[in-house]
């Protein structure tokens, strides 16, 4: 199997929590530093080994989120489209994917002010992450890439272009 292509543009979330991510990891680095020199002293008693396992737990989800986060959109590759959320990663194949649209992120059920885009299937939709701009209020899922509305809208141009290119080339994507 190919590489997965991201097919959302990166835009400034992706730099915050590309920079937590930098962050998290000079922390955990710190602890470990740290943890190490208080270990080769024999220095530690229980209080201090269960603070140390606290930050080093408390680390661990946090390095886990910030990189989920970070890594929340939508990609591509030559066997189908794989939607990638803050819990969760859904892979659709070539051949059950019919579309592409924009309609309304759901949260709990109902409607935002943002669109999102779903990916039609045989099997029915599925909301990604990747959310279009919007200066409506109203409720917002804050879980994944905001595109600008030309940006959001040449995702889709540039989606529909990738699954004509799997249809024409029996499901598989030869050429980039």
């Amino acid at each position: 199997m190919r590489r997965w292509w991201r097919m959302d543009p990166w835009g400034a979330r992706q730099v915050f929590t590309g920079f937590m991510v930098l962050v998290g990891c000079t922390v955990a680095a710190t602890i470990s530093v740290v943890a190490g020199r208080v270990l080769s002293r024999g220095e530690i008693d229980v209080r201090t080994a269960l603070g140390v396992a606290g930050m080093v737990v408390f680390m661990g989800v946090w390095l886990t989120f910030a990189f989920r986060l970070h890594l929340s959109g939508i990609y591509v590759n030559d066997r189908g489209v794989r939607l990638r959320h803050v819990f969760s990663t859904r892979t659709l194949p070539w051949s059950r994917v019919t579309g592409f649209e924009a309609s309304p992120a759901l949260f709990l059920g109902e409607p935002t002010s943002r669109l999102a885009c779903w990916v039609r299937t045989t099997d029915g939709a599925f909301e990604s992450a990747v959310q279009r701009r919007s200066r409506r209020g109203g409720w917002r899922k804050e879980n994944g890439p905001v595109l600008a509305p030309a940006d959001f809208d040449q995702l889709l141009v540039r989606l529909a272009d990738e699954r004509a290119r799997a249809r024409l080339d029996g499901g598989e994507v030869v050429s980039r």
